[in-house]
């Protein structure tokens, strides 16, 4: 049986999802010692994006997304208040300085409701469902540009399954690109499980009880996240990564979606000894090797 202090939660998930903190960009690439543009591109349903281009030595650009409720910054997670994913700054521009170092370019971008970008009409986020037309907008805007010669993706959580998404739609926009690394993309279900387990609910009754909460909200269901089907569709060479023991999601998810895809070239690493899913955004900031290596065998 549901509590009334458990409902609560619940519908502050749905609303959390559906309706993410707009959080502060703290560090721009200038603080890196990075050239970069402040882009902006618009979406096929009218969404204005805020993007940075960082001009690399060549014409090889990498096309960053990011997690909720992050940006193309990162997550400000030492702040007060914001301590709620393990107390840690998740920042991406060591990662994109250590892009550029290694002669990329970098074009990373805010998905709707975060960051610099606008919000969609109705001010909902679709944690990828609809956000897969940044993706292709922020295609459309490299290939619009005559420094860039070559494409590879970088796409986390939202920010994967809004590629994913995008794959199954208009795969045709994804011929020609080189790579893409694909870190954490997310089950919905899984997710809402995982909240419920944390709460002493039973999975089956929790997301029975969440589910029409956020269909009111969203006009959406919790099996339109169901994105392990959409990895069948992945076109080019992919690196997926995933924290193993995630306290939000089952790395078993993350196995399934490596076993569909269907690229013979593809990886998969699980990062240890850490509950914390953040630490996957991070990881490539601290360690960068194994992405550079990635993309330099994918020119």
């Amino acid at each position: 049986m549901i509590s009334p202090e458990q409902n609560n939660i619940l519908e502050a998930l749905a609303s959390g999802l559906s309706k993410p903190p707009r959080l502060p960009i703290l560090r721009k690439p200038a603080e890196y010692d990075m050239t970069f543009e402040e882009v902006s591109f618009v979406t096929e349903d009218g969404v204005e994006v805020s993007a940075w281009f960082m001009p690399g030595a060549t014409g090889h650009v990498i096309v960053s997304n990011h997690f909720s409720p992050g940006n193309k910054y990162g997550f400000a997670g030492h702040l007060d208040g914001l301590d709620f994913a393990g107390g840690f700054e998740v920042n991406f521009l060591p990662r994109y300085k250590a892009l550029v170092d290694a002669g990329y370019s970098v074009l990373a971008y805010d998905l709707r409701g975060h960051g610099g970008s606008g919000d969609s009409a109705d001010g909902i986020s679709g944690v990828g469902y609809y956000e897969w037309q940044e993706v292709l907008a922020a295609l459309d805007y490299v290939q619009s540009r005559k420094d860039v010669t070559e494409i590879s993706l970088y796409t986390m959580c939202m920010g994967a399954n809004a590629t994913l998404n995008a794959m199954d739609k208009r795969p045709q926009a994804f011929e020609g690109l080189k790579s893409m690394i694909c870190i954490a993309p997310l089950k919905g279900r899984t997710t809402i499980e995982r909240q419920c387990e944390k709460m002493g609910i039973n999975p089956e009754e929790g997301v029975a009880t969440f589910a029409p909460i956020y269909n009111n909200i969203t006009g959406l269901t919790v099996d339109d996240h169901n994105i392990i089907p959409k990895a069948k569709g992945i076109s080019l060479p992919t690196f997926f990564v995933q924290v193993r023991d995630d306290m939000n999601s089952r790395w078993q998810d993350v196995q399934e979606m490596y076993e569909l895809a269907p690229a013979a070239d593809k990886k998969i690493h699980y990062i240890e000894d850490t509950p914390w899913r953040f630490k996957g955004y991070q990881y490539f900031s601290d360690h960068p090797q194994q992405m550079i290596d990635w993309f330099d065998a994918h020119k």
